[in-house]
C-alpha cells in the first residue's frame, strides 16, 4: 500500500481558500517538495491549487513528481462533461489514472431537489463515459457532504461502468448525518481512491460543528477502517486528507497544519505499519 497526501491538507499554506490568507503562500512545486521530504509516495491535487491546465505548467509538475519518484492523482470540482473532459486531459499529462471529483450541491438548502441533482449527475457522467474509457482514466466521485453513501453507491451502480467509482472520504458521512463505519462499509467495494482522515465533533455557541484532526486524534475508527481497506478493498494507495481549522494568528495556523500532517504520517508508520 502506497501513502499519498491530498494537497488540501496544506490548504492554509496555499491560502487559496476563503478561510485563510498569508503573505507567502506555497504553490504546487513547493507542495511536491514537502510531500517528498515528509516521506509520502505521492499526492492528489486539489483543483484550487492547480494554477493552469496548460501543458508547459502541468508537464513541469509531472517532471518534478517523476524526479522525486511520486505518483500523482488529479482532481476537479464538477461532474459537467466539459469539466470532466478538461480533467481527463490534465490526467493524461500527469499520468494520473484517477480523476477525483464531486457533485457539489447544497443538500440542506430548501431550494435543493436532491433527486434532480442525482439524475442530472448521472446524465452528465454518462455523457463523459467514452472520454474516460478512451483515456483509461477512472472517475472517483467523492462523498462531499452532499450525497449519502447509499445515494452515491446507487449512482455508481446506475451508471454501471468500471471507469466510474467512489473517492471514499471516511469522515464526510458525518456531514450528512450518517454513522461513519456503516457508510464506509457501504462505499468501500466501489472505492477507487480515498480521503483518509480523522474528525471530531464539538459544541459551539451556534450548535455542533465537525473539525479535522490528526489521524488517531478524532472519533473515527481509522485503524479498523484501514484494516478493512487492506482486507476487503481493491486499493493500492491510501490518500490522506488532513484539514485543520485556522487559529487567530497566521504563524500558529501554519504550524498547526504542519504538525497535524506530521503527526498523521507518524500515526500511519506506528499504527498502520507503513
Amino acid at each position: 500500500m502506497l501513502l499519498g497526501l491530498d494537497s488540501y491538507s496544506f490548504h492554509l499554506a496555499f491560502a487559496r481558500h476563503e478561510d485563510f490568507s498569508c503573505d507567502e503562500p506555497i504553490d504546487l512545486f513547493q507542495f511536491i517538495d514537502r510531500v517528498s521530504k515528509l516521506g509520502f509516495h505521492g499526492f492528489q491535487i486539489d483543483p484550487m491549487h492547480l494554477e493552469s491546465d496548460k501543458a508547459d505548467y502541468v508537464l513541469q509538475l509531472k517532471s518534478l513528481a517523476d524526479e522525486r519518484g511520486l505518483f500523482v492523482e488529479h482532481g476537479i470540482m464538477s461532474v459537467k462533461p466539459e469539466d470532466i473532459i478538461a480533467g481527463i486531459h490534465v490526467c493524461q499529462m500527469l499520468d494520473s489514472p484517477i480523476l477525483r471529483t464531486f457533485i457539489g450541491f447544497d443538500r440542506f438548502s430548501p431550494a435543493t431537489n436532491v433527486r434532480h441533482e442525482l439524475e442530472q449527475a448521472k446524465l452528465d457522467i454518462s455523457r463523459s463515459l467514452k472520454g474516460l474509457q478512451d483515456a483509461g482514466v477512472y472517475l472517483a466521485i467523492e462523498n462531499h457532504g452532499d450525497v449519502t453513501s447509499e445515494e452515491l453507491v446507487q449512482l455508481v451502480l446506475d451508471i454501471g461502468d468500471p471507469h466510474v467509482g467512489i473517492c471514499l472520504d471516511v469522515g464526510n458521512s458525518l456531514c450528512v448525518l450518517e454513522e461513519p463505519m456503516q457508510a464506509f462499509e457501504r462505499m468501500l467495494p466501489y472505492a477507487l481512491t480515498t480521503h483518509f482522515k480523522d474528525y471530531m465533533p464539538g459544541m459551539t455557541n451556534f450548535g455542533c460543528k465537525i473539525y479535522g484532526t490528526a489521524l488517531g486524534s478524532g472519533m473515527l475508527p481509522v485503524k479498523e477502517m484501514y484494516k478493512k481497506i487492506v482486507d476487503q478493498g481493491k486499493l493500492d494507495k491510501l490518500i490522506l486528507e488532513i484539514p485543520v481549522e485556522a487559529e487567530s494568528a497566521v504563524e500558529a495556523s501554519l504550524a498547526k497544519e504542519q504538525q497535524a500532517i506530521e503527526a498523521s504520517i507518524e500515526y500511519c508508520r506506528k499504527e498502520l505499519n507503513f
